[in-house]
């Protein structure tokens, strides 16, 4: 007789239980009976430079609520370097140009993302790590001897305007294991190319010259290193290019 009270209260608490769910089921709002929808989908598809710019891509999906306008941050180092918006978007494709420091060339660099949404809703944040591509080279192709002045000619391609010149070039006979020129060989002046592709012709004053081991058909090793300056809207930027070849 004594357990019965207790069956009873445990009995009533279950069904206060019960009911009191169902009551929550019914009256709760909706949108919290599991996570809100994601207002879109935003990738970025494409990143590429072109020129001096970058071309980059979104694409927009499932818009429960449609887009609005972006802007696009490109973050170095917790930086952002470059910025660009577009006043309208709309959900598939949508391309934009931002600019290209060559401090991104090259590296990877986080993409941000601000998607601004129709009716005042709200916005939608999202991060994209991106590699930045744009077409850079720089390379010494050979070594030839004009009016007796060892010219190293430097095939480029460079999306800035860029200051060119050499140091520490070396030409190796590999046949007969011997230096042909060499010790702060250096060019004797910079030359300006660029934005473009292209060959250049820089003259060389070497401390060390050896003729005689000159011999048509030997392979020869030339290396040495290329001194890159961009000259850009957003400052010069200045890097070493090495660069390995070998010629006949």
């Amino acid at each position: 007789m004594d357990g019965e009270p207790s069956l009873l209260y445990a009995a009533l608490v279950i069904v206060v239980a019960v009911l009191g769910g169902l009551a929550a089921v019914k009256f709760l709002p909706p949108r919290l009976f599991g996570l809100v929808p994601t207002p879109l989908y935003v990738n970025v598809t494409n990143i590429t430079g072109v020129g001096d710019r970058l071309l980059l891509s979104l694409n927009i999906t499932q818009c429960h609520v449609k887009p609005k306008g972006a802007t696009v941050l490109i973050e170095l180092n917790g930086r952002a370097i470059e910025e660009a918006s577009l006043s309208e978007v709309s959900c598939g494709s949508n391309n934009l140009t931002i600019g290209l420091s060559p401090y991104l060339v090259g590296r990877p660099a986080i993409v941000v993302v601000n998607l601004s949404l129709e009716g005042g809703k709200g916005y939608v944040l999202s991060y994209f790590l991106r590699y930045i591509y744009a077409a850079e080279s720089f390379k010494i192709v050979n070594i030839s001897l004009v009016n007796g002045t060892p010219v190293a000619y430097v095939s480029y391609i460079t999306p800035f305007r860029t200051e060119v010149s050499l140091s520490d070039v070396v030409l190796i006979n590999v046949n007969r294991s011997s230096i042909v020129f060499g010790f702060s060989c250096n060019s004797t002046r910079s030359a300006f190319v660029g934005p473009g592709t292209g060959y250049l012709a820089l003259p060389l004053a070497c401390s060390y010259e050896n003729l005689d081991v000159l011999s048509p058909g030997d392979v020869y090793q030339v290396r040495g290193l290329i001194n890159v300056t961009y000259l850009t809207p957003y400052g010069n930027y200045s890097e070493e290019v090495g660069s390995l070849a070998y010629q006949r």
